[in-house]
């Protein structure tokens, strides 16, 4: 056990000034649990194994920016935060290949990677503030999910703490890896539930030489023509989105229906495919414009919660039902931002001031569940989480989670009540 001396360092005297307001807010509801701080990842594991010790009911934690996110949480003895576990580890480049600390953030691995013009693809609406741990544990993911995947996709190894304090590993530093169990797909999206993130391998990808983005607006039955001509296409756009005219209206561009499309390539091609996007976009009588390359991150900002009365949702359903659901978005959201990866079903919706009504989501949940998909509630203000189970129908498959949690996390000390409601039964 860590000497009574090094635990007073590893434990903040007060909340870290970094935390926004309403993860502030999480933690006085949550009991105003002590924030720990391990400098390395010795010592993160030395915490946990006196965390299991002791029986401490944890909230494992990055950098803290999205605590309220998830569901109601019970409250806890500690959070602890991998911020401080922040080290490049080994980035073998002619490989494609880095492995990282959890509490790096994503904006510093980027950074790294460019010096060697390479990229992780991938751009969350949580933005490159967070740290790679969070966001693999929360799923997050974004509109580069249309040509590259989602994260966990090119995450290839894992290590993280049981709840016991020791560590437990899979995949590997080679992108054909398949020994063992394929836990990175276990650990991604479970919200801190089975375990505590330290160690993560990606695959990486060469940066584009070139990028370039176009906007098509007008009205709703146009823009699903195109939507349809352009998923049939040859074209090999890395984004393809559908904006709601409220989320376009963010963007400067006009309030209409929007494909925002973006190419990442040589230059050539990018100008070539831009240009068969504005003749179609033309012939359906659509108006098509380029758009500078900051436009995806403007689109992700306004994609993030600004008070704790703001609702973000996220959801997926067949393509083939999206017609049908941006129709009733316009009926019963109207004023919501909506964004929809348009070939894959997934998007998300957020109210950033006025709150939708528990009758407006679970008409939406309804929509996308008989289209085969889910409805979730991510952020929301604590009124309105504790009207409605936030993660909807868990499907088939929630014995089986539950025998999982059962093994990883035996006294359900690990993000209790984080997670999907009935798991900790």
């Amino acid at each position: 056990m860590p000497a009574a001396a090094t635990l007073a360092d590893w434990k903040a005297a007060s909340v870290p000034d970094f935390l926004a307001e309403r993860s502030r807010q999480e933690l006085a509801r949550l009991g105003n649990p002590g924030w720990w701080g391990p400098p390395d990842l010795e010592a993160l594991a030395e915490l946990m194994q006196l965390a299991a010790a002791e029986g401490w009911r944890i909230l494992p934690a990055g950098r803290g920016t999205r605590l309220d996110w998830g569901g109601l949480g019970h409250p806890v003895d500690a959070v602890i935060s991998t911020a401080a576990c922040d080290r490049l580890i080994e980035h073998a480049a002619a490989d494609l290949t880095v492995t990282v600390e959890a509490g790096m953030t994503l904006g510093q691995l980027q950074t790294i990677l460019a010096e060697t013009g390479q990229w992780l693809p991938f751009d969350p609406i949580a933005g490159e503030s967070s740290s790679l741990g969070a966001l693999v544990s929360t799923g997050m993911s974004g509109s580069l999910r249309h040509r590259y995947g989602s994260l966990r996709d090119f995450l290839i190894g894992i290590t993280f703490l049981r709840h016991d304090g020791q560590w437990a590993k899979g995949g590997g530093r080679v992108v054909k890896n398949v020994a063992g169990y394929d836990m990175m797909k276990l650990l991604h999206g479970a919200w801190g539930s089975l375990g505590l993130i330290g160690k993560l391998t990606f695959r990486t990808y060469p940066l584009p030489n070139a990028w370039g983005t176009i906007a098509c607006q007008g009205d709703r039955e146009a823009i699903l023509q195109l939507r349809s001509q352009l998923v049939r296409s040859d074209l090999t756009p890395v984004a393809f989105d559908l904006l709601s005219p409220a989320a376009a209206a963010e963007l400067e561009l006009r309030s209409q229906w929007t494909v925002l499309l973006r190419f990442g390539s040589v230059a050539a091609s990018v100008q070539e495919q831009q240009q068969v996007v504005e003749l179609q976009a033309t012939r359906l009588g659509l108006a098509a414009m380029t758009v500078a390359e900051p436009v995806w991150g403007q689109l992700n900002q306004s994609f993030e919660p600004r008070s704790r009365s703001a609702t973000l949702i996220k959801f997926a359903l067949l393509p083939s039902q999206l017609p049908c659901l941006l129709a009733e978005l316009e009926a019963i959201a109207p004023t919501a931002l909506g964004r929809v990866h348009a070939a894959s079903g997934a998007g998300w919706l957020v109210w950033p001031e006025a709150e939708p009504t528990v009758e407006t989501l679970l008409r939406l949940r309804r929509h996308c569940e008989v289209a085969e998909g889910f409805l979730s509630v991510l952020a929301a203000s604590v009124s309105l989480k504790q009207q409605l189970d936030i993660w909807g129908y868990p499907g088939q498959g929630l014995a089986v989670m539950r025998a999982i949690k059962r093994q990883f996390d035996p006294q359900s000390r690990l993000a209790p009540g984080r997670f999907l409601a009935g798991l900790e039964e």
